[in-house]
């Protein structure tokens, strides 16, 4: 990186959600190796705040509450953040809301906006087809970011990753059954996850679920149903999760935020998928991710999750 790059300024705009956060790591871990010497600022959510605070690849965090645009300190306490002399905004978001912080609050001074709205210096190509990690890589590889590939190092060692409250069994697995609360038609329902955790007891696992309070029903729920799930609802903050995740057999999950932040561990993961989410865009990304798509997620078999999870893992189970 030449000298002038030295004093660039950038801010990138992620408002979220977990699965999109985490789906953009490698564009944040490549911009920071890239202009290692630039001031990185991210204006996210307040739901990701300290999530973005353990990152090593930001100099500063902007909170964007998101308020309608007729909460008038709010907006005035955002817009001055688009008057900065950046060097460039690059809007990982690309939302209608970005969109309408270009055309009212951007108030360029050589800078460049790299997103998706009109009239901005440098506007993304149709990305329609790529899945979103893909995506937010090429748009700051648009911004002059070389490829890098991030890794959770530094999540399970800054976030009170020690050891879970529990004594685990080995071999173990993961099972995520929840989903955003917007989104119950995302979950495969509980008896096949019981099912399935019956069947991995069976291959001598133990099957541990996961979750936050707002998923205890549907793990309880479970837990009644297969004796064998061991329920870790509400025992694990991210960095734990990422632990627990990264030395299991294998994760199962939805499509929710924790399946991605497995599958990026690289631990073998699979997520199921129905007519809610679209797979090119929105398939876990790792070393060993795969996921199992029917229109009706309900349809998918326990013994098609086994099988591909198989395929997966190169071999039987565990």
């Amino acid at each position: 990186m030449n000298k002038d790059n030295m004093a660039h300024s950038y801010l990138i705009i992620k408002h979220g959600a977990l699965g999109d956060v985490i789906q953009g790591l490698d564009a944040f871990e490549s911009l920071r190796a890239s202009f290692p010497s630039a001031k990185l600022t991210l204006l996210t959510s307040p739901a990701f705040a300290s999530l973005a605070g353990l990152m090593p690849y930001f100099d500063s965090i902007i909170i964007d509450e998101r308020k309608p645009f007729y909460n008038l300190t709010k907006t005035r306490q955002i817009q001055k953040h688009f008057c900065e002399n950046w060097s460039a905004v690059i809007d990982l978001q690309c939302s209608k809301r970005t969109n309408a912080y270009f055309k009212w609050f951007y108030k360029p001074t050589g800078g460049k906006w790299f997103g998706a709205a009109k009239g901005c210096s440098h506007p993304m190509p149709d990305f329609t087809k790529l899945n979103n990690r893909d995506r937010m890589l090429e748009a700051v590889k648009m911004a002059g970011a070389k490829p890098f590939k991030a890794n959770l190092s530094w999540l399970s060692d800054n976030q009170a990753a020690s050891a879970l409250p529990v004594q685990l069994a080995t071999p173990y697995c993961v099972i995520i059954p929840g989903s955003s609360p917007n989104k119950p038609s995302k979950r495969w329902s509980p008896a096949r996850y019981a099912e399935l955790s019956s069947r991995i007891h069976k291959l001598g696992m133990t099957p541990y679920l996961v979750g936050t309070k707002s998923e205890n029903a549907v793990i309880e729920e479970i837990c009644t149903l297969s004796h064998a799930a061991e329920s870790l609802v509400d025992k694990t903050n991210l960095g734990q999760l990422a632990q627990l995740c990264a030395n299991a057999q294998f994760v199962i999950g939805n499509d929710t935020g924790p399946t991605f932040l497995a599958a990026k561990t690289g631990v073998a993961t699979l997520m199921l998928m129905g007519e809610d989410t679209n797979p090119q865009m929105s398939s876990p990304t790792g070393t060993l991710a795969g996921y199992l798509y029917k229109g009706d997620i309900q349809s998918i078999t326990v013994e098609e999750v086994i099988t591909k999870m198989q395929e997966l893992k190169g071999g039987l189970l565990p």
